[in-house]
């Protein structure tokens, strides 16, 4: 007999709908009875769908019949390990359908030019088991490294043959692991909150920085990338780096990790998690390499566990990936809090430097902050082949909005007929603490369609010369764009021409620059910009798809989009606002590879949004 604290763990409850989290603090195994409604099912003239009251997502397999998915994730304290899952489907029941399950769609980039295709079914049951899992070393809601158990629930199977479902209304869960009450190495030192690692020539302009961030109560610690490759061993620079971080963390409890220059002067991890090689690049560049330490196991991930000096392969013989299609052991929950300044010069720096301390001293209590800026259209319109009046981008606001309901929302619309580059600057100029976008993005800008459009190629454009009429001043946003390739570090002159062609000779006269140069993307330039920009920009450095209809928001570039801003609070870290969205992700959606290495968080991860009191 367990006692009766063993009879307090048995958790029955009815989801509502809503995220389940729970952590365990007890070493009793876990027994759930989990019960769910009974399932609608609504004829279309073509299909059929089904809802469900209790359903978090929904499966995204292109493809594949469209079905609810309930999640519940535990977290457990560091150094816990699971030993068996069992989930049992109680009081099935089946039902023969008129017509055949409507289907996942393929998923497009945003830019439309790439699909993930659907997969091919074999006959029988999809899903084929009632439930599957993923586990993770990360960091929980309040900073400390835990291990997360996620239990994706599929309470509707479709059997693909018989056009019929099988479903059960109670599931049988248990979870037997090995209770660890180990105190992660850190957890006795408060030494350091943030560790900077620059090259030497960037050390003397970032200790104003420094000063500030010690004035506020987050001590922060300098190390230099020359330092770094002669103290740790690793394969190369990178790696040296990573294991730095890992010792920072575990020997002086550093939570923010602020990595300056460009990736010449500080590298980026380039990973084979990339579904659409030579569109845009031949690789993810990804700056969550830095920020995931640990893998499930608690030892160093070190995103090659096949050792061939390739990171982070995946297989994507179907999608998402399953586990077994994670052939380097990516692990994906951040473990640190992780952004990039990258700057090529001291004088570039020296202005997000200031921005930073003059943002953090000044902005708090300001009556522009309580604003957000929603800037979206018809990302896939009729010449996309999409159905008509499903506006994706403004869809994506409107969820984003209701993250920040004490918010007064400006919305630039096409369908509304307001959005254009004047209007963008003018707003911006005004003052926001928040800007979401969600469209097209380049390199170079960002452009969206009108309602239904029928052109192809007739956007609204707003390119990044257009920033020069931006005056918002010290009024910065913090800013997601829910895009494509707008924080490309690796930008250059023939990425560039690529979109101009013919006009390629009139650049030449304003671009003097070889191919190999690289140039600053759109989400750095909105950054560093002197008198304006914005304060924080998360961006992707490759093609990001999204999924998104007329009912909401299930994957892809749109759902950290929408998730990002549900982690605001005030006295949040940037960098939090990303992992919370991040861990999200991970747990509702799943390990999908490809988004969430992707974005990356150009800015200060410390940075305290909304200032300081």
């Amino acid at each position: 007999m367990r006692g009766f604290l063993s009879i307090i763990l048995v958790f029955l409850f009815i989801l509502s709908g809503v995220s389940v989290v729970d952590t365990v603090a007890s070493n009793d195994d876990i027994h759930s009875l989990i019960s769910i409604s009974t399932p609608a099912i609504i004829q279309h003239d073509y299909s059929t769908s089904i809802k469900l009251l209790d359903v978090n997502t929904y499966t995204i397999t292109p493809g594949a019949p469209k079905l609810p998915v309930v999640t519940k994730t535990w977290i457990f304290p560091w150094g816990t390990k699971i030993s068996n899952i069992r989930c049992n489907p109680l009081y099935m029941e089946q039902r023969r359908l008129l017509k055949p399950i409507e289907t996942t769609p393929p998923l497009p980039s945003i830019n439309n030019d790439r699909f993930i295709q659907p997969v091919n079914l074999d006959k029988g049951f999809f899903p084929k088991n009632w439930f599957d899992f993923t586990t993770g070393v990360g960091l929980d809601e309040n900073g400390k490294h835990v291990l997360f158990l996620t239990l994706k629930l599929y309470p509707i199977r479709y059997n693909i043959g018989f056009n019929s479902i099988e479903y059960s209304t109670r599931f049988d869960i248990t979870i037997d692991y090995q209770y660890s009450n180990y105190r992660f190495p850190s957890d006795s030192y408060d030494h350091f909150d943030l560790l900077i690692i620059t090259p030497n020539c960037f050390k003397s302009t970032l200790i104003p920085l420094q000063e500030h961030k010690n004035n506020y109560g987050v001590p922060t610690l300098i190390k230099t990338t020359e330092g770094i490759y002669q103290e740790y061993q690793g394969r190369d620079e990178a790696e040296k780096i990573k294991y730095c971080i890992k010792d920072m963390i575990e020997t002086y409890g550093i939570k923010y990790v602020l990595l300056v220059g460009d990736i010449c002067k500080l590298p980026i991890r380039q990973t084979d998690a990339y579904p659409w090689s030579g569109y845009h690049g031949n690789g993810i560049l990804s700056d969550l390499y830095y920020a995931d330490i640990y893998d499930s196991d608690y030892k160093f991930c070190s995103w090659d566990a096949n050792n061939n000096g390739v990171f982070g392969e995946v297989d994507y013989s179907g999608f998402p990936p399953k586990p077994e299609d994670n052939i380097d052991d990516v692990d994906l929950y951040p473990d640190v809090y992780i952004g990039r300044i990258p700057c090529s010069t001291s004088s570039e720096l020296s202005i997000i430097v200031n921005k930073i301390i003059t943002y953090e001293d000044v902005t708090f209590d300001q009556i522009w902050f309580q604003k957000i800026i929603l800037v979206g259209g018809d990302t896939f319109p009729l010449s996309k082949f999409a159905p008509p009046f499903v506006y994706e981008g403004e869809i994506t606001n409107q969820k984003v909005a209701q993250q920040l309901p004490g918010f007064e929302q400006i919305r630039l619309w096409t369908s509304k007929h307001n959005l254009n580059a004047v209007t963008f600057n003018y707003a911006v100029s005004k003052g926001a603490g928040f800007l979401s976008y969600a469209g097209h993005g380049f390199e170079h800008g960002w452009g969206t369609y009108r309602p239904n459009a029928i052109l192809d190629h007739n956007l609204i454009f707003y390119f990044t010369p257009y920033l020069n009429f931006l005056h918002n001043q010290n009024r910065l946003p913090v800013v997601f764009f829910d895009a494509c390739l707008t924080a490309k570090l690796d930008f250059n002159l023939t990425d560039l021409k690529d979109y101009f062609k013919w006009k390629t000779p009139i650049l030449n006269l304003f671009l003097r620059a070889s191919p190999s140069d690289l140039l600053p993307p759109f989400a750095w330039c909105f950054l560093k910009k002197e008198d304006g920009g914005g304060i924080a920009v998360i961006g992707a450095t490759r093609p990001a798809y999204t999924y998104v209809d007329k009912y909401g928001v299930y994957a892809g570039a749109g759902y950290l989009d929408v998730h990002f801003f549900k982690g605001y609070h005030e006295g949040v870290k940037v960098g939090e606002m990303l992992v919370s969205a991040q861990n999200d992700y991970i747990n509702y959606v799943g390990k999908d590879y490809f988004t969430l290495e992707e974005f990356i968080l150009i800015g200060d991860p410390s940075l305290q949004v909304g200032g300081y009191p």
